[in-house]
C-alpha cells in the first residue's frame, strides 16, 4: 500500500495498477479496478480499514486485467457495488466476449459480474463524503472511463490506460481517443494515477505524459 494523497492510496500491480479511495463516511473504501490478484486487495489496510470494509468498486472498461477478479471479489464481499460505463458492460456481465475483454491475450476466460449502475455519459457518483466524476473517455475502448477526484486542494485523475493500446477486437477508435485526450489536457489535474505507467505529479508532469501519448499515437 502507497498513500499517494490524502485519502486516496496505490493498492499495488497485478495485470494493472489498482487504486482504493477511503470515502470517510459508513461507505467505506472504493477501488479503482480491481486487477488480477485478489489477495492483493485483501491485504488491504488503511486508516483501521481493511477488505471487509470495500462497498464499491468503478471499474474504467471492460479489459480483464482491470476486472478479472470482479466475480471472486463479489462473492466475497455479496453487498458490494460495481460501476462501469454502459458502452463497456455487455462484455463485463456477459460471458463470450473474449475479445471485447482481450482475455484471449492472457489465456484466461472472464468470469462476468453484475454492475449495479451502468454509467451514461458523465456521471457523478456521491460515495459517503467524496463525489467520484466519472469522464466517459472513449477510444481505447467504447465505454472507457477516466475518474477523477478532489482533495486536499488537488485534482486526482485515475486515467488508466492513456496509452492504449487499440485493436479492432477492443473496438477502438483513435478519432474518439485523440478527442478524449483534449479533453483530459483541459482538465489540468494536478495528479495522474494510469494503469500500466504508475503515477505523476505535479501538474505539469501530468501535462507532458498525456501529452506524449496523445503524439506517440496521432499516426496509429
Amino acid at each position: 500500500m502507497k498513500p499517494i494523497i490524502d485519502h486516496i492510496w496505490h493498492v499495488g500491480d497485478s495485470g494493472c495498477s489498482v487504486y482504493v479511495v477511503d470515502t470517510g463516511r459508513d461507505e467505506g473504501l472504493v477501488l479503482i479496478d480491481v486487477g488480477m490478484d485478489l489477495d492483493m486487495i485483501k491485504g488491504i489496510e488503511i486508516n483501521g480499514r481493511e477488505f471487509g470494509d470495500i462497498r464499491h468498486c468503478i471499474l474504467t472498461h471492460c479489459h480483464i486485467d482491470h476486472t478479472a477478479v470482479c466475480a471472486r471479489l463479489a462473492r466475497d464481499l455479496p453487498g458490494i457495488r460495481f460501476y462501469a460505463h454502459a458502452l463497456d458492460a455487455v462484455p463485463i456481465e456477459e460471458p463470450g466476449h473474449n475479445g471485447r475483454t482481450a482475455a484471449g491475450w492472457y489465456g484466461i476466460t472472464y468470469e462476468p459480474v453484475s454492475l449495479y449502475e451502468r454509467l451514461d455519459g458523465d456521471t457523478r457518483l456521491s460515495i459517503g463524503g467524496t463525489d467520484f466524476y466519472c469522464l466517459h473517455i472513449p477510444g481505447h475502448t467504447p465505454g472507457s472511463i477516466a475518474v477523477v477526484v478532489e482533495t486536499a486542494g488537488k485534482k486526482v485523475l485515475f486515467g488508466q490506460d492513456l496509452h492504449g493500446p487499440f485493436s479492432d477486437n477492443f473496438l477502438s477508435n483513435l478519432a474518439d481517443y485523440r478527442r478524449s485526450m483534449d479533453r483530459l489536457l483541459k482538465l489540468e489535474a494536478d495528479i495522474l494515477c494510469e494503469g500500466h505507467y504508475g503515477i505523476f505529479q505535479p501538474k505539469e508532469r501530468v501535462r507532458e505524459f498525456i501529452k506524449e501519448q496523445l503524439e506517440k499515437n496521432r499516426s496509429v
